[in-house]
């Protein structure tokens, strides 16, 4: 699964300024609003308690500056994926305890939803080719220092197109 094929301009943050995750996350969740009722008939207050309550079971800065928050949510007929980039750094607990930089959240629908035939079975295949995507494009440090040198939504978007070619 391509990233850069799912990323929508509109869902790209290339300046985040805030500085505390749940604020982070609520922020992201605003972001993707519109694109939440594209794809369902959910509120976003109900995405933004599912990454909360997947953050307290761990959190999900996996360290190197990057954190890959996500959730699978009840009513959703499609991935979701969302870029942030901060500057200063956010405190999201992450492994290594650095302060992360670099944010891609994910959505994805809920299994029970695919069993029940509301969502295309390759949906709970994709969810998974896309963390795994992008935990494969952050691996490289080539890739990382790229997206935190891209100050536009364009510089963002060719960082990781060239990112998902190496």
């Amino acid at each position: 699964m391509k990233i850069s094929q799912l990323l929508k301009d509109e869902l790209i943050e290339p300046n985040l300024t805030l500085a505390e995750k749940n604020a982070v996350l609520e922020y992201l969740v605003k972001l993707a609003s519109s694109s939440i009722k594209e794809k369902s008939s959910i509120e976003p207050d109900v995405v933004l308690q599912a990454l909360k309550d997947r953050e307290a079971m761990m959190s999900t800065g996996i360290g190197n500056g990057v954190a890959i928050p996500h959730a699978k949510v009840e009513g959703l007929n499609s991935l979701i994926l969302i870029f942030a980039k901060s500057n200063n750094g956010i405190d999201f607990q992450a492994l290594d305890e650095a302060p992360v930089h670099i944010i891609f959240l994910v959505i994805a629908p809920r299994a029970d939803d695919i069993a029940s035939g509301d969502v295309h079975p390759s949906s709970a295949n994709d969810y998974l080719k896309l963390l795994a995507a992008i935990s494969l494009l952050l691996k490289k440090k080539k890739n990382r220092t790229a997206l935190l040198e891209a100050n536009t939504k364009a510089e963002i978007m060719a960082a990781i197109k060239t990112g998902e070619q190496l």
